[in-house]
């Protein structure tokens, strides 16, 4: 077993630890959705973070699965909660691209049309950061392996409409 395995939480152990003991299970220190779009909007133009969000985008990580990692890692930390994430995140995202095609940087916004799977996404997530020069691995390097940790394990599902049957089908 792996020593990240091992560190992980087990099923029902917020019901026999502490209340309150982790950032998620206390109130997130930010709850309007505009203060949530601030705050990352300031933290990703910092110069240190920037360069790295441009590094990671030009390495082939999809634009959209970077900033909802960077949300997911934001709720996990009790900055905010996931409504206002679903809010903020579209709003990052475009940011991200904006200050993507300011900057000359080739990016994907999705994995459309992509055949990948789960395993793939987060490697290769994990594979931007691992290829990080020491010399850059500043505080963008700390929130850009936030963002990789917290990658969503479900895959994007595409929602088809199942056809009717019954008397009134047509």
């Amino acid at each position: 077993m792996t020593e990240e395995a091992l560190m992980a939480a087990v099923p029902g152990q917020s019901l026999t630890d502490y209340p309150k003991n982790y950032p998620w299970e206390r109130s997130p220190e930010i709850v309007d959705p505009n203060e949530a779009v601030k705050y990352h909007i300031d933290r990703v133009s910092d110069e240190s973070i920037i360069d790295n969000v441009l590094d990671v985008l030009e390495f082939g990580v999809p634009a959209k699965i970077l900033s909802e990692a960077m949300m997911s890692g934001a709720v996990a930390s009790g900055i905010h909660s996931i409504d206002v994430s679903l809010i903020a995140e579209p709003i990052i995202r475009s940011f991200i691209m904006k200050s993507a095609d300011m900057a000359g940087v080739e990016y994907k916004e999705t994995f459309k049309g992509d055949v990948m799977s789960t395993e793939e996404r987060a490697a290769m997530l994990m594979g931007a950061v691992q290829a990080t020069p020491k010399d850059k691995r500043d505080e963008g390097f700390k929130v850009l392996k936030e963002a990789a940790e917290s990658v969503k394990e479900e895959p994007e599902e595409e929602i088809t409409e199942e056809k009717s049957k019954g008397l009134m089908a047509r």
